[in-house]
């Protein structure tokens, strides 16, 4: 049997995930994660094996988080289609510009840091991608098989994976500091070629 944990996780993992989001994996230590968190380095080690082992708890988590995030969004929201649509990328920009620093994601830098040498890292994001995609597939079915909007069954997918894909470059831009209005222009342009598919 496991031996409980002699330190508040949520705690650790909350200042965990704040440094590898602002400084990436290479360039956090597990002395400044014990440190932000009042935790020993060696219960770090004791609970995780390894920074990398710390690192993929702190992931998972928050990639679970980005799922759930998708999930409220949606689920908040039961207007016309393109209204959701803009709805759902207004509230990617409102998380994204949250933090002065514009920190992107941590899921799109861990990937891009790390997809490369630790499998588990794309496998991580790879499997959050889906059940995002997921989220919005389930959101255009339900106007497609409404009559809503004009989609054959086919193209149902597509559009939810380009959906995730503006939504990530919304991100991405918003990391390189790109204003909010630029931004939003970006949401308008998707708004309108979802509203080209409205029956009425």
């Amino acid at each position: 049997m496991a031996r409980p944990r002699s330190f508040d996780e949520q705690v650790l993992l909350d200042g965990a995930q704040d440094l590898f989001w602002k400084n990436g994996y290479e360039r956090t230590s597990i002395d400044e994660i014990a440190a932000t968190a009042g935790v020993g380095n060696g219960s770090i080690y004791s609970a995780y094996k390894s920074k990398l082992g710390l690192f993929i708890a702190v992931f998972e988590r928050y990639c679970d988080s980005r799922v759930a995030l998708v999930d409220e969004i949606l689920a908040g929201h039961d207007g016309p289609f393109e209204d959701a649509v803009e709805n759902y990328l207004d509230e990617i920009i409102r998380d994204c510009t949250a933090h002065e620093d514009r920190r992107g994601c941590l899921m799109l830098n861990s990937i891009a840091e790390l997809g490369s040498r630790f499998p588990e890292v794309l496998a991580i994001g790879a499997r959050s991608n889906a059940r995002m995609e997921d989220l919005l597939v389930a959101r255009v079915a339900s106007s497609a098989n409404s009559g809503e909007i004009r989609l054959g069954t086919d193209g149902i997918r597509p559009l939810a994976a380009h959906i995730v894909l503006v939504s990530q470059g919304i991100i991405h831009l918003s990391r390189t500091g790109v204003a909010v209005a630029k931004l939003r222009e970006v949401v308008a342009a998707a708004r309108d070629l979802t509203a080209r598919l409205r029956t009425a």
